[in-house]
């Protein structure tokens, strides 16, 4: 198939982003309660980590709840999911290109090259869910779907879900009235004339 369609795809992958968003936020959550997290040494750990904990989640969430509309796609080393038999979209952490960072398999060049057949699926768009940490690892710099060619980011549009939390506006505080403060100023008192001559 050619490259994957964003305006096909983008209403398919947004009925689904809110739970797609709680799948990552609960793997964050996941590393951020995990103790002594300060441990691992390379960055490659960190990463496994999330990663196991998103695929987790994902098949918690999307494989065997009765939800035709998404179909775990089970393979030796990862998990794909299919949206709605049209959309295919792995998880994977962003490299400085925006796209998944990858280690380049016969499977992986089936799945990121376009011109390829994967899985013997029909005519089907391939994307990923891409995230980017921020620099202390502590939440999600950025979460995109992206459609890519080989090594290069053709579109992307983030994956917004919904807030995991009410926003309460809080109450606006009426600003004081300034007014110019009334100065009485303090007269020095007269000094008495003793009436001498200042020479005697």
């Amino acid at each position: 198939m050619s490259i994957a369609i964003q305006e096909e795809v983008e209403p398919i992958i947004a009925s689904f982003a809110a739970r797609l968003r709680a799948v990552l936020d609960r793997a964050m959550s996941d590393w951020l309660e995990m103790p002594d997290r300060g441990r691992f040494i390379y960055p490659r750990t960190r990463a496994n980590i999330i990663f196991d904990d998103i695929v987790r989640h994902a098949l918690i969430e999307f494989d065997g709840d009765g939800d035709e509309d998404v179909k775990a796609l089970h393979e030796p080393q990862s998990v794909k999911f299919m949206f709605k038999n049209s959309v295919v979209a792995r998880f994977k952490k962003g490299n400085d290109n925006g796209v998944g960072s990858n280690i380049e398999t016969n499977a992986v060049m089936d799945f990121i090259d376009p011109q390829s057949s994967f899985g013997g699926l029909p005519e089907i768009h391939r994307v990923e869910i891409v995230y980017m940490l921020n620099v202390l690892a502590t939440d999600y710099a950025e979460v995109e779907v992206v459609a890519r060619d080989m090594d290069r980011r053709v579109w992307a549009f983030p994956l917004v879900g919904k807030p995991s939390a009410e926003i309460v506006p809080l109450p606006t505080r009426t600003p004081p009235v300034l007014t110019v403060p009334v100065v009485t100023p303090k007269v020095a008192p007269a000094k008495e004339d003793s009436g001498k001559d200042a020479t005697e």
